[in-house]
């Protein structure tokens, strides 16, 4: 899975294309599904776009499903891209005197 509950991440396919580029919060994972498959989660029915991971994602508007606008959806995790802080880099050596000194 690229994602983690928790990440922010930002929406790279969808079957709903005014979706593509928001920025979500990874909020729950729902489980592994086959394409086709149908399960319920929150209450909801839902069924699998593709086999995958899914995750209940979440933002404060501009989402959208079949249903209208929507705070929150599930998503496959590979429709997913996370968005991390990079890590820091050392960007130039540092010389370090490891005479002992008495």
């Amino acid at each position: 899975m690229k994602c983690e509950q928790g990440d922010l991440a930002k929406i790279i396919m969808s079957i709903r294309p005014t979706n593509i580029g928001k920025t979500v919060l990874v909020d729950e994972y729902v489980g592994h599904f086959t394409q086709g498959e149908e399960f319920q989660f929150k209450g909801i029915a839902c069924k699998a776009a593709i086999t995958d991971h899914f995750w209940w994602i979440a933002t404060e508007f501009g989402l959208s499903n079949m249903y209208g606008d929507t705070p929150k959806a599930y998503i496959p995790d590979s429709w997913l891209e996370p968005i991390r802080p990079m890590k820091e880099v050392q960007k130039q050596q540092e010389d370090i005197d490891l005479t002992v000194k008495m």
